[in-house]
């Protein structure tokens, strides 16, 4: 009527292979993890370093504000969204006539801690036409 299975035991060889393999495997397992975890890291300060610029410009692209009211703003956000990496991040502004330019640069540092002092570029450029209203005249 039924079979009995009859569990079948690990021997030596086959034991000290599953180790040999899991150790051969586990190093590897973690550093893509780890390769995820930068590969976020820096997506995440990239888009930061970005939308401070963009929102630097912004603001000093507005009526009645200044090319150093908008650096002040992307300051702001850089050390909100960066926390202690914004100081490795710089931010420019000029003003040519009508438009407005923010630009911050700086380095993301690696959290591998035996690559050493390397980093990975941060780079964001943003520019906008200067808002000028004219009271009583229609378009």
């Amino acid at each position: 009527m039924g079979r009995l299975v009859r569990l079948r035991r690990f021997t030596r060889d086959e034991a000290g292979a599953a180790m040999v393999e899991t150790a051969l495997a586990f190093p590897l397992l973690i550093l893509v993890a780890v390769g995820v975890v930068q590969f976020a890291l820096f997506v995440h300060a990239q888009n930061v370093v970005l939308a401070a610029a963009q929102d630097g410009a912004r603001v000093a692209a507005a009526e009645d504000r200044s090319v150093g009211e908008g650096v002040a703003h992307a300051q702001a956000l850089l050390r909100a969204g960066l926390g202690p990496s914004a100081e490795a991040v710089s931010v420019r502004g000029a003003e040519d006539g009508e438009v407005v330019m923010v630009e911050t640069q700086g380095r993301l540092r690696l959290i591998l801690p035996w690559v050493g002092d390397a980093s990975l570029p941060l780079h964001a450029q943003a520019a906008m036409t200067k808002e000028h209203f004219r009271r009583g005249r229609l378009p």
